[in-house]
């Protein structure tokens, strides 16, 4: 049976006996009032470091969580490393794709302006869409069980990262459909990398409309490979969800291969 996963603000607290969950508010609002839990129900609680237990409510007043621990469980971590570097897209489609990105494994995600991005964000709601993000991928992490929540960045200028992307990242991969008709595919492309399953890559992709040649040949200068997902032209929010689902496949990640 599948419990309600909870991330923790600090380690549990040590000692015998039964101990106060450390949550938010808004979780411990959520235990008691949206689920209406209670003495005897379980749930999986996640400390910082990604150490997850099961533990029983024994109390629920007063505005507190108090559990037994019942037992540690094996962690759900990112196999693979992989960061998604995606152009802010209209509307609620940079919600998708961080939601499903965090499904699949991503371990990073950092929402990206560029040339072609029709989204012109204020620093006030810049700041705004960061704090959103973040908590479509805490909900994300808590429905695919994973043991840590993958950070979100507040958006920033693809241009101001740029050059510190060659020292972050092993191999930076770009899908860009004007060259999709000569890029290999993502799995070429890490074989021809050199890519193991401890590889730290980062998958860029553009909003509507693509990322322009001069923004391409920048990446390039900074040590990425373009790459092709095929003949078919996708959606700014699906060529994210599908590029990173295949770097994580290829690193180990959803039941794919492990490299050495």
């Amino acid at each position: 049976m599948s419990h309600h996963r909870f991330f923790l603000t600090e380690a549990l607290p040590t000692g015998p006996g039964p101990v106060e969950l450390p949550l938010s508010s808004a979780d411990v609002h959520h235990v008691t009032r949206a689920l209406r839990l209670g003495p005897g129900d379980e749930v999986v609680v996640v400390e910082p470091d990604g150490a997850a237990w099961l533990a029983r409510l024994t109390s629920t007043d007063h505005g507190s969580c108090v559990v037994e621990v019942v037992e540690a469980l094996a962690g759900a971590g990112p196999v693979a490393h992989v960061t998604l570097i995606a152009g802010v897209a209209k509307s609620d489609k940079t919600d998708l794709a961080i939601e499903k990105a965090v499904e699949v494994g991503v371990s990073r995600v950092v929402p990206v302006l560029t040339e072609r991005s029709v989204v012109r964000l204020t620093a006030e709601k810049a700041a705004a869409r960061g704090e959103r993000w973040r908590r479509v991928a805490l909900a994300a992490a808590k429905q695919s069980q994973r043991a840590t929540v993958p950070p979100v960045s507040d958006p920033v200028p693809l241009a101001a990262i740029i050059e510190d992307l060659d020292a972050t990242y092993d191999i930076i991969v770009v899908a860009w459909e004007e060259g999709a008709d000569t890029a290999p595919g993502i799995g070429e492309a890490l074989d021809e990398a050199g890519a193991t399953s401890s590889s730290r890559v980062a998958v860029v992709v553009g909003p509507e409309g693509g990322l322009t040649a001069a923004e391409v040949y920048d990446l390039e200068r900074a040590g990425a490979r373009t790459v092709s997902l095929g003949p078919t032209v996708l959606r700014a929010e699906t060529a994210g969800i599908v590029a990173v689902a295949l770097v994580a496949y290829e690193l180990g990640g959803l039941g794919g291969r492990r490299r050495g």
